[in-house]
């Protein structure tokens, strides 16, 4: 299975599909792939790697910032704004609105139509405080009295492992609609789900303890596929926001199981 992957692997294309996914999933200014063909999805492989150097820009910022004398709390907060930052809300953005369609709206129109509006209702702000919150406590419990890179490690590990679990809904599942990302990114090719699953798991192997890379790793993938099934029950099939929600709750489930079997 391995060796045939490898033999389809079109290495011209791989530095494009890195390029592609860093300009979707970052706001750093790229401008090299204006006549690039591929769709999104077709670069999915490289969803963990672009995922793990976000985490490591993050941690290594979190330890600057600690190594100034900056307390913990308020290091991990400046921490998650500068995410948020280089990330553009992107998936944020996407957690809201789902909370706002999945839990405002009362049929699969409505729901959607709900999801695209620019508006943020009281589902979406609760969603982004209560994730925020998780994501900065298990940051805190993660830091305190433990050595820098076990923080470091545990957040590349949670973004790697949060940006791999979001392609098992469009592998498996349809968009919901004709219009939006999730109708014009594609669909992720199996070869580029194993790609991306191999890149995960030597990533989290060897960053992690055995145990604790697998557990971290069924649950990103649990988590995320119930908020796949979650969508796919009330709006028959998913959208970008729904990816963007499984990204923070699958990255935030990560964090806090890290944060428990650490302290």
């Amino acid at each position: 299975m391995l060796g045939k992957l490898f033999r389809k692997i079109h290495f011209s294309k791989c530095l494009d599909d890195i390029l592609l996914t860093l300009t979707f999933f970052t706001r750093i200014p790229i401008h090299s792939i204006n006549k690039y063909d591929r769709t999104l999805m077709q670069a999915c492989w490289c969803f963990p790697l672009i995922g793990a150097g976000i985490g490591l820009v993050g941690g290594t910022f979190f330890y600057l910032l600690l190594a100034v004398q900056i307390p913990v709390s308020i290091s991990a907060v400046i921490t998650i704004s500068f995410l948020v930052i280089l990330t553009g809300a992107l998936h944020e953005d996407g957690l809201a609105d789902t909370a706002d369609g999945l839990g405002g709206g009362d049929n699969k129109k409505s729901k959607i139509e709900k999801m695209r509006d620019s508006r943020i209702g009281s589902y979406g702000v609760l969603a982004i405080l209560l994730v925020t919150l998780i994501k900065l406590n298990a940051i805190i419990t993660l830091a305190t009295g433990k050595p820098f890179e076990v923080v470091i490690l545990s957040i590349i590990c949670a973004h790697s492992l949060s940006r791999f679990s979001i392609i098992i809904i469009p592998y498996f599942s349809i968009p919901a609609s004709n219009e939006g990302l999730a109708r014009y990114a594609g669909k992720p090719e199996t070869r580029g789900l194993m790609g991306g699953f191999l890149l995960t798991s030597i990533l989290i192997f060897i960053l992690l303890p055995f145990d604790k890379a697998i557990l971290s790793a069924v649950l990103a993938i649990l988590v995320a596929g119930a908020v796949g099934l979650l969508s796919n029950r009330q709006i028959k099939g998913y959208t970008g926001d729904i990816l963007g929600a499984a990204q923070q709750v699958s990255e935030a489930t990560v964090l806090v199981y890290l944060a428990s079997s650490s302290s």
